[in-house]
């Protein structure tokens, strides 16, 4: 009898695990975005707009980041030995986080909402900052630099040292990055360079050079996309691979990676507007992607190969093209019934745990709705 039980304990066990490593990761997301309420097509675009801004207010305050992270099944979890879940400051400090808060600071200047700009201010300088403009977190990863971002913003209103000092720091990390490997990796000791890192850096650089008239950083962000245009950009379609493995220069993972692409597209723009600088690459990408749209005229995880939305891929993409493709309308138009009642982005797909191993899983994320409020601060005056 005693081993009948433990024969049974286990297997109730194996089935709780099943359930929660792949069961629930998939079902869970695939049945809000299929029974969450939508606002109808008649909603006001106004009304949308501010549901958004306030959800994307409302993430901030959460303690714990709402994107999918981790999408591995049972068997790799327990190969791993449960080492795939990332711990808290690593989501909580990272890309996700900061381009949320980007979104959020520029939306509030680019409409002189003062009050709430002032509670966002208070969030970042107890969260964030300390008072002699040190991280409040460990700096560590290129993921972090926009971040950065967020402080020149509150520089712009709030010209207190701390957000110089701060914005500095993280120049400081990149430089070092870059002075000791002659480009900026993704991660230290990795034989791959990935196009995130070029949505990571080049925007911080970029405005970093605007706010303070450091000429490096330009340089910096110059080498960068130079170095990934060389050997990471299809010369034909002008698409960026997922990455190069730096020991042989050549491409590795999908070259169809609608995040990517965007991450990369971002970088590129900022870049080109500021210096008008890759010119050729920049007109490229944005005509092959308006030949790589889906059925819905927006874009997929694997643009040309997948149909199926994915709001990272398109939101960053919308933001890359010039502001006359599109305007505040058009773009509520295109997204909104992937914009649920209470004004949060749907379908998101999870964290890349590296080329050539996408998530499948999709949900909300920080990401996407600070994305599409620096979309909004385009058409704003």
């Amino acid at each position: 009898m005693i081993i009948i039980y433990i024969l049974l304990g286990l297997s109730v066990l194996l089935n709780l695990l099943f359930l929660l490593f792949d069961v629930l990761p998939y079902l869970v997301p695939d049945f809000k975005r299929k029974f969450m309420e939508r606002p109808s097509k008649k909603d006001d675009v106004d009304d949308i707009e501010q549901r958004v801004v306030e959800a994307s207010i409302s993430i901030i305050k959460k303690k714990r980041s709402i994107m999918t992270w981790n999408s591995t099944n049972l068997y790799l979890s327990i190969k791993s030995g449960f080492k795939n879940n990332l711990n808290s400051e690593f989501k909580n400090y990272n890309y996700p986080r900061a381009y949320l808060l980007h979104g959020v600071s520029e939306y509030l200047i680019k409409t002189k909402n003062r009050e709430k700009l002032a509670r966002l201010k208070y969030y970042f300088d107890n969260y964030y900052i300390s008072g002699n403009g040190q991280p409040r977190f460990t700096l560590d990863k290129v993921d972090q630099a926009a971040f950065g971002i967020v402080a020149m913003s509150l520089y712009s209103v709030y010209p207190e040292e701390k957000y110089k000092a701060f914005a500095s720091t993280i120049f400081d990390f990149i430089y070092a990055n870059y002075t000791k490997n002659k480009i900026v990796l993704y991660r230290e000791n990795t034989i791959n360079e990935l196009n995130d890192t070029i949505g990571m850096i080049v925007p911080f650089l970029v405005r970093y050079y605007g706010t303070f008239n450091v000429l490096p950083a330009l340089e910096i962000a110059r080498n960068q996309l130079a170095y990934f245009i060389k050997y990471g950009v299809d010369v034909t379609t002008y698409l960026p691979s997922h990455g190069i493995n730096i020991n042989h220069l050549v491409k590795v993972g999908s070259n169809n990676w609608g995040r990517g692409i965007g991450w990369y597209f971002m970088g590129l723009k900022d870049f080109h507007e500021a210096t008008g600088e890759f010119e050729e690459q920049y007109i490229g990408l944005r005509d092959t992607m308006g030949r790589l749209k889906n059925h819905e005229g927006l874009w997929g995880q694997f643009p040309g190969s997948d149909d199926v939305f994915d709001a990272s891929s398109t939101i960053l993409i919308i933001y890359s093209l010039p502001k006359e493709e599109y305007n505040r309308d058009e773009v509520f138009k295109q997204l909104n019934k992937y914009i649920s009642k209470k004004g949060f982005v749907l379908q998101t797909s999870g964290d890349t745990r590296r080329p050539n191993s996408y998530s499948e899983i999709f949900g909300r994320s920080e990401l996407s709705q600070g994305i599409l409020l620096l979309v909004l601060s385009k058409y704003k005056s």
